[in-house]
This record gives C-alpha cells, structure tokens and sequence, in this order.
C-alpha cells in the first residue's frame, strides 16, 4: 500500500494505538498530519463561524492566540493524533495548498473493547466547498482508518439541516442508521441528527468491488 521507510502497523486491539501516517494521498486531495506551519491558519479557521463552517462553529468566541497556543501544544505533545482521535489536514495535490482538515474520536457502544469504533467528520475553508474536494477527504480517511487499526465500524453524524453532507456520506458508502433527536445546541435550539456508519465487510466489499487508489506513506514529524 504505497511506498515510505516504515510499515503501517496493523494494530492487535480495536483500534486503540496511535496510528501513524505521513500522507493520505488521493485524486484532486491528500491528508497529511499538522505541522508547524498550519497552526496559525487553523487557529484563524477554528475562531471564525463563518471559516469553519456553521455545522462545525462551537458557539463559543474564543481568542486566536488562545488556540493557536492550545494547538502548538497538541502539536508538540503527539502530532494531533492519539490513540483516541486525531486530526489530518486536507492538502490540495495542486499548488499543496490547505484547504481544511479531517478529525475523529472514539465513540463505544458496549463495555467490551471490540464495541469501540471512530466516529469522523470533516471542516473545509468556504471557498474550497461543493468541488467534491471534501467527499473524497471522507473516503480517504475512511479507508486511512480501516487500514491502520482493527475497528469493525465507522461512523459519522450529521445535522438535519445538512443535505449536503448527508448526500457525501451515503456517496462514501455510509449507511443511514437513524435519526437523533435534540442531539446538538446551536444557535439557542437544538438539531435533530441523522447517524451513519459503515462497517468493515461492507468497506471490504466496496475496495473489492472498485479499488481506491491511495498512498499511504508513513513517519508522522511531530515537530512539523
């Protein structure tokens, strides 16, 4: 799977090791871990609604040097990416411009290990949106995920009032689940959900059925 100095390791749990990768590379995108250079982008992204989205906006002002302080730490401590959740940066393959990121967390449904699975989504500046720039970046993650670590589900959420991000769900392969009542505060009410997942034998079947081409290169340079 790709070329680097190292091999991806294939993790013995369900997905609680830190999984390493130094690119995600696919047809127009590719994700790369944060480095030095991304913090004071993002840290503009994540104070601005209007930057980082309104599905994605907290509610909550909070000063740029604030963040960008938060996130030299992160990037300091482990690069953004944990055993429990990471961040990897949308690159554009022409110009390698960043364009957004991509993150994920571990949700669990049972007090088993093996009951744990990722739950991802995805942040794109306004400018780069409804090109298909961040449908790919899902895949990609998608297949990122399944890849390096053992988890038999993904999983990812999604307001209501987000037609487009639910049509770029079931376009990866996702499957809608069901409907989750008041599940987010924004702007003083609460959202209905809609849940989606897809499981390790469908994304078997689906790579089978149409191969994606992504290189995987490893090394994450924590230091930027």
């Amino acid at each position: 799977m790709g070329s680097g100095s190292a091999q991806n390791q294939q993790i013995e749990t369900s997905g609680l090791a830190r999984p390493e990768v130094a690119s995600v590379i696919g047809p127009t995108v590719r994700l790369r871990p944060p480095a030095r250079d991304d913090v004071d982008w993002l840290a503009a992204m994540l104070t601005d609604s209007e930057a980082v989205g309104e599905h994605n906006w907290a509610g909550v002002e909070r000063r740029p040097s604030q963040v960008r302080a938060d996130l030299k730490r992160s990037l300091k401590a482990d690069g953004m990416i944990t055993s429990e959740d990471g961040t990897l940066i949308v690159e554009l393959l022409e110009g390698n411009a960043p364009i957004g990121y991509v993150s994920w967390r571990t949700e669990q449904w049972g007090p088993q290990e093996e009951s744990r699975c990722l739950a991802f989504g995805v942040a794109l500046l306004p400018e780069h949106r409804g090109k298909g720039h961040g449908t790919i970046a899902q895949s990609q993650l998608i297949d990122f995920l399944f890849s390096a670590t053992q988890v038999h589900r993904i999983q990812s959420d999604t307001a209501i009032d987000n037609p487009a991000e639910q049509t770029a769900l079931r376009k990866i392969g996702l499957v809608e689940e069901g409907r989750v009542r008041g599940a987010e505060y924004r702007s003083g009410v609460y959202h209905d959900h809609l849940l989606f997942s897809i499981l390790r034998p469908e994304w078997a079947a689906r790579r089978g059925a149409a191969p994606i081409e992504v290189e995987v290169e490893v090394e994450v340079d924590v230091e930027g």
